[in-house]
């Protein structure tokens, strides 16, 4: 909560003028009860009308007063507690963007989103309670107590004798609540959780006859969560009835002693119904107090998860001072220096690590392949060659300069991904077409789109390339997607082309005419990575990954003969072609 506060600077004025509005407003309605006795004792007890009317004039304007000064309060609290929320989902969002895949990884979307909505929101709820009734509640349980005394201080001892038992009350239901309340939101993760899957796997769902099961699963998490939160209101419910019926005796005590006193002539009717009333604000002050402390609980646990994404560390850190680079074709465009890589970033043994000792090099213009089986490690090699996880051992080199001292937005100039599992944001297809490049031409989108071979259907589209493409590109097909992303990576004339098996979804011809117009439009390197050695058996250097360990390296026609696993590969996909 501490590491927050620094966000109330923000908004000094709504901070600092809220509470000594609601201040003022309380003071007003601790003095109406004791105007109230005056009007029972003075002007009706003197059937003195000129009295009453004052002293109601008083009291009608200072009820007005205070509601004044509370919707003053009000709007402090709401501007205060809104803008506070914005101000940490900005800095959450533009940290997380800031954080390499090690750290996103580590945190897993759905908390992330999780962190980003649900817990900011318990932040905005705790901030406006703290500028409306954190200076109120004390206010009113101090100045409730210190009037009743001024007023009469023998029968003020019913306070004395209340207020511990309620206490005692509210700490007991706090004590028994707090469990459940954390198991609430526990099962309300469950039931989000599944309703996530379900959504998202809503095609695989139904491809396997699976919604009755699915539904199932639903209702048992969601019946658990019904029967948690109907344990917790049960006793919940409970609290307010306990607090109204010792309230209830106290003031009959009241009633009871303080009839004695008025026949003693110690007490007036009017005090006594101010006694009362103050019985019932003290009540009602301490049900607030144990609400905020129950939400200023939850809060704390929502600042700790919030805490954690503000204060992660970036494990990729780049620099700021762009790299002069020798753009020419004497030299290797990108090199691996017996690179290792495990994505237990503490791992110093090159033996334990997933990728071992990786050494090649790469002129411009020249293709790379890079095969292997399922989780061989190719795609992780493509996350190292665009720096989206740093090696823990070796260099890599670009234009031989180590990659690690290149800026952001220099390398993605130079280098330029297709990744195995991309996507297409809600938008115009122009849109999507202009994320590597802003101000991309309609020229150069229509040039990469015929490259990529997705012209062919774009020209159909209604529209062009003012096409709305739905969220994820839930209207265009698989294959489809991935020539739309191939063409949105060849944008920008990039020095370094990765295609990391972006071409499953194709047909074989498509895909072959895909790498003749890459061969053809293209003045760039390209690392093809693929399962299929139809893709990459033209290129200049091929490497054979298994479970990270380099089994093969060179062209084809070395490989046929000196890697097993590549020749068995090779020979069983021909023959399946065929």
């Amino acid at each position: 909560m501490k590491n927050l506060a620094k966000y109330l600077k923000y908004y000094k004025l709504q901070v600092i003028l809220g509470p000594i509005c609601k201040l003022i407003e309380t003071l007003l309605e601790l003095s109406c009860p004791i105007l109230v006795a005056k009007i029972i004792d003075y002007g009706i007890a003197h059937a003195d009308t000129s009295f009453i009317i004052k002293y109601g004039i008083i009291v009608i304007a200072l009820n007005i007063i205070g509601f004044c000064f509370a919707i003053i309060c009000q709007k402090c609290a709401s501007v205060a507690s809104v803008g506070i929320a914005s101000k940490i989902r900005e800095d959450m969002y533009s940290n997380i963007n800031k954080l390499s895949h090690a750290e996103i990884d580590n945190f897993g979307t759905s908390s992330l989103l999780t962190r980003l909505t649900n817990d900011v929101s318990q932040i905005e709820v705790m901030v406006s309670i703290l500028i409306r009734v954190m200076i109120r509640c004390p206010c009113l349980l101090i100045g409730s107590i210190l009037l009743s005394m001024s007023i009469n201080l023998k029968l003020s001892l019913v306070f004395l004798v209340v207020i511990p038992v309620l206490t005692i009350i509210l700490i007991i239901f706090t004590k028994k609540t707090m469990p459940f309340f954390k198991l609430v939101r526990q099962k309300l993760d469950v039931v989000s959780r599944i309703t996530r899957e379900n959504l998202s796997g809503v095609r695989v769902v139904r491809a396997f006859n699976h919604q009755d099961e699915e539904k199932e699963r639903f209702y048992d998490a969601n019946e658990k969560l019904v029967k948690t939160n109907i344990a917790v209101s049960q006793i919940s419910a409970l609290l307010n009835p306990l607090i109204f019926l010792i309230v209830d005796f106290a003031i009959i005590a009241i009633l009871w002693f303080g009839g004695v006193e008025i026949n003693v002539g110690g007490l007036t009717q009017g005090e006594l119904i101010a006694f009362c009333n103050y019985m019932i604000t003290l009540s009602n002050a301490l049900i607030a107090t144990s609400r905020i402390y129950v939400n200023l609980v939850r809060t704390t646990a929502s600042a700790h998860r919030i805490n954690e994404v503000l204060n992660a560390k970036p494990s990729v850190i780049f620099n700021d001072k762009r790299v002069t680079i020798n753009d020419d074709d004497t030299q290797p465009i990108l090199e691996f220096n017996n690179v290792g890589f495990s994505y237990d970033r503490s791992e110093t043994d090159p033996e334990r690590m997933f990728i071992k000792n990786l050494t090649f090099s790469l002129m411009p213009n020249q293709t790379l392949g890079i095969i292997g089986s399922t989780g061989s490690g190719k795609t992780t090699i493509a996350n190292l060659m665009t720096r989206f996880y740093d090696c823990n051992s070796g260099e890599i080199l670009l234009y031989g300069k180590n990659i690690k001292d290149f800026p952001i937005k220099q390398l993605r100039d130079i280098v330029s991904i297709t990744q195995q599992r991309s996507t297409l944001f809600a938008g115009s297809l122009r849109e999507n077409m202009q994320i590597r490049k802003n101000n991309a031409t309609d020229e150069e989108i229509i040039s990469a789109l015929k490259t990529s071979q997705a012209w062919d259907f774009v020209k159909d589209f209604p529209n062009t390339l003012d096409y709305k493409i739905m969220a994820g590109g839930k209207n265009v097909s698989g294959g489809q997607m991935q020539r739309l992303t191939i063409a949105r990576s060849l944008i920008g004339s990039p020095k370094l082309l990765i295609l990391d098996d972006s071409a499953s979804a194709l047909d074989f011809l498509t895909d072959l005419n895909l790498r003749k117009a890459l061969k053809k439009d293209l003045n760039c390197a390209t690392v093809l990575i693929s399962q299929r050695t139809t893709t990459i058996k033209n290129a200049d250097l091929i490497i054979v990954l298994d479970h990270g360990d380099v089994v093969g390296m060179g062209t084809h026609k070395d490989l046929l003969k000196n890697c097993q696993i590549y020749r068995e590969t090779y020979f069983s996909q021909t023959q399946r072609e065929e």
